[in-house]
């Protein structure tokens, strides 16, 4: 374990979830270096009975990087299970306990990279918005097209986007109970003026869910979010990179998907804030069609052809 006593460096809390990928929890604890997190609870799911010794050895491995990779004073916090939890099992026992002693933390999976602007973003929104319970985290995620224009730094959306994020025990422990939130009637008691595709598709989520098709600890979390009439902060670049796609991937494990990542930029203080603490409908449906319906493959004919000319023409789109 690292000593303890870091007063130059990240005052709030960072967790990391990790699994069976070391090489990618090498990357991440070198982008932590730069920030020198104070305290970082490592959050480790155990093996599955059917894992083969390599498999095994890997989980080992990357519980061995998390720890070898911390390289400066540093209280480190490890949770570790002896068996396989499973993803949501995982993170949801593993959150409960970091939540039952931090007042709020950074959660970063071993697959999510942070650009250095993602860490000031995340502790001033999380100063600013602590005794806001309309909020419930803070995301380093912006799925936004390109030519979307902004007029302040964040903003506030109905989606919550888990490639790097924060929230506050209060709203953890408010939203951590089991069974699911979704209401008998649908997406639209939540949402009546949203539109026929986007009710369809987070209705076949959420059935696909109660049927176990889907194991996510996020989708149930941010529907209680949603019953709560809460929202979520939003950069308006993107601040962290994910690299979990491919074979080795938990849950996206096509290299080829695009995720709709197009903004990229710079986000530095002072941060502009919206007028109102509510969701911006109209940014939530460019998300919905740049970001999920892509993801999807279900681009209709001109985004579709938009999405093939920025590949072949990158510098001219």
């Amino acid at each position: 374990m690292a000593a303890t006593g870091n007063s130059s460096g990240l005052e709030v809390a960072v967790v990391l979830v990790i699994y069976r990928r070391p090489h990618l929890v090498r990357k991440l604890l070198r982008c932590l270096q730069a920030v020198r997190p104070a305290k970082i609870w490592i959050v480790a799911d155990g093996p599955s009975m059917s894992a083969s010794r390599a498999e095994r050895d890997l989980c080992f491995s990357a519980r061995e990087e998390a720890t070898r990779g911390i390289l400066w004073p540093c209280e480190v916090r490890p949770i570790y299970s002896g068996t396989n939890l499973g993803l949501r099992r995982r993170v949801e026992t593993g959150l409960n306990e970091v939540f039952r002693a931090e007042d709020e933390a950074i959660i970063l999976e071993e697959d999510c990279q942070p650009r250095p602007d993602f860490f000031p973003f995340v502790q001033t929104m999380l100063e600013r918005y602590r005794h806001d319970d309309q909020v419930a985290a803070v995301s380093g995620n912006c799925f936004l097209p390109k030519g979307i224009s902004l007029e302040t730094s964040y903003y506030f959306s109905r989606y919550f986007h888990v490639w790097g994020w924060a929230s506050w025990a209060r709203v953890w422990r408010d939203c951590s109970s089991p069974g699911s939130p979704w209401p008998a009637r649908g997406y639209q008691a939540l949402f009546p003026d949203s539109q026929p595709d986007e009710a369809q598709y987070w209705n076949k989520i959420f059935q696909r869910m109660s049927s176990g098709q889907i194991q996510s600890w996020a989708y149930p979390w941010m529907a209680r979010q949603w019953s709560r009439s809460r929202c979520f902060i939003t950069p308006g670049q993107n601040l962290v990179v994910n690299h979990g796609f491919g074979p080795d991937g938990t849950n996206t494990r096509d290299s080829r998907v695009c995720a709709g990542v197009q903004r990229m930029g710079p986000l530095a203080e002072p941060y502009l804030s919206p007028e109102a603490v509510t969701p911006d409908s109209r940014l939530d449906r460019a998300v919905f069609e740049n970001h999920i319906l892509r993801q999807q493959g279900r681009l209709s004919f001109w985004p579709r052809l938009r999405r093939s000319l920025e590949k072949r023409f990158p510098k001219l789109i």
